[in-house]
């Protein structure tokens, strides 16, 4: 059995295989079988569940197979990811009941990567023994 896909190589072949970000995407999926969902999910209230078959029928079997390759993983599993996080994944980047402009997408996503990176390196210099300091020349 696969290991569970990570949702965010899923989204990122979702976004590429329909071209232009975010927002194409989930204008793809807002016209598809699952529209009435996904508005949920962008809306306030509650997230309407789908189910791993309305994924695939909304992206389209084709699609979904060259997603789930791309990221490594079988296209059952990668709809059933995808079914499991995308409403709470889009929920959360809706927070106001509508998609953020592009820009604020990715100064979000490149800020949150400098986050990591600094945390990173934080926790590095953290473990790292310390030597003794040179004292100051005087």
């Amino acid at each position: 059995m696969a290991d569970t896909p990570d949702l965010g190589k899923l989204w990122k072949q979702l976004t590429d295989n329909v071209g232009g970000g975010m927002s194409e995407a989930l204008d793809k999926l807002k016209k598809s079988s699952i529209g009435e969902q996904v508005q949920s999910w962008i809306g306030k209230g509650e997230n309407k569940p789908v189910n791993a078959d309305q994924v695939t029928q909304a992206i389209g079997q084709d699609q979904m197979e060259q997603i789930a390759q791309q990221a490594g993983t079988t296209p059952e599993q990668a709809a059933q990811t995808m079914a499991e996080k995308l409403p709470g994944m889009v929920d959360k980047m809706t927070p106001d009941g509508q998609l953020p402009n592009p820009q604020s997408i990715r100064d979000n996503v490149a800020g949150a990567a400098q986050n990591t990176q600094n945390a990173a390196t934080s926790t590095a210099q953290t473990a790292m023994p310390r030597s003794n300091p040179t004292p100051p020349a005087m």
